[in-house]
């Protein structure tokens, strides 16, 4: 193991990073776009389910103001036969009582009305945003897939290579590296320039530039904590 084990997989992790890079936010765009779809596609079918319940609401409603006409009509004809005041106030007041409930099942009928066709524009505009998102889907997936098959056996190749050179590497280096490679932008190894290190420019002390020359343990910067190596021979 030497610190030349670590910068080649600084190197591979490089490589790596570029094709992550590449791909962007197309990946997890992709996956919010599909979910957006699935979302938009559950709503549609809720929503022309819907309208076809209010169909069969504002149908039943319907039937029911004609039952309730065809009854008012059968009571104004016993209206003609009745043969005192009694009977004819009874009748009338059955008839006023109809009356109303034609009123409520027709403002009934009106009310959704109203929401089937609000339903309706919902759907309808649904349905074009998902002609348009799917039109991008498609787009973003077929992108996608060439940028993913333009590098798939680029990446397989340095994962193995990554997979191979870190069983090189003591554990708790490689944890250290890790961290660094993170939180650094992925520069954990960095040459010394002069006496300065190549990552921070912070100061180097002779003495640690004279045992990363000899390549003698290894040495981190004191300012950014990055691996040091001696790359001027």
């Amino acid at each position: 193991m030497s610190i030349q084990d670590l910068i080649d997989l600084q190197n591979i992790d490089s490589e790596l990073k570029e094709i992550e890079d590449l791909l962007g936010d197309l990946p997890s765009k992709v996956f919010s776009l599909k979910n957006e779809e699935k979302s938009l596609q559950t709503s549609i079918e809720e929503g022309k389910n819907k309208i076809l319940s209010l169909d069969l609401e504002i149908k039943s409603h319907s039937g029911n103001v004609n039952l309730l006409i065809n009854k008012i009509d059968k009571q104004k004809d016993q209206l003609f036969l009745v043969t005192n005041n009694r009977q004819y106030d009874a009748l009338q007041v059955e008839i006023d009582n109809l009356k109303n409930e034609i009123d409520s099942k027709e403002n009934k009928i009106i009310e959704l009305t109203e929401e089937k066709e609000t339903t309706e524009k919902k759907v309808s505009d649904e349905e074009q945003n998902l002609d348009s998102l799917s039109g991008d889907l498609k787009e973003r997936i077929k992108r996608l897939e060439e940028l993913m098959g333009e590098n798939a056996e680029r990446k397989k190749e340095f994962e193995a290579l990554k997979s191979k050179k870190r069983t090189k590497i003591d554990k708790m280096i490689l944890q250290r590296y890790d961290k660094i490679f993170e939180a650094r932008n992925g520069l954990a190894v960095v040459p010394i320039n002069g006496t300065g290190c190549g990552g921070c420019g912070a100061f180097v002390p002779p003495q640690i530039i004279s045992e990363v020359r000899a390549r003698k343990n290894y040495h981190n910067c004191e300012s950014c904590s990055r691996f040091l190596f001696w790359a001027n021979e």
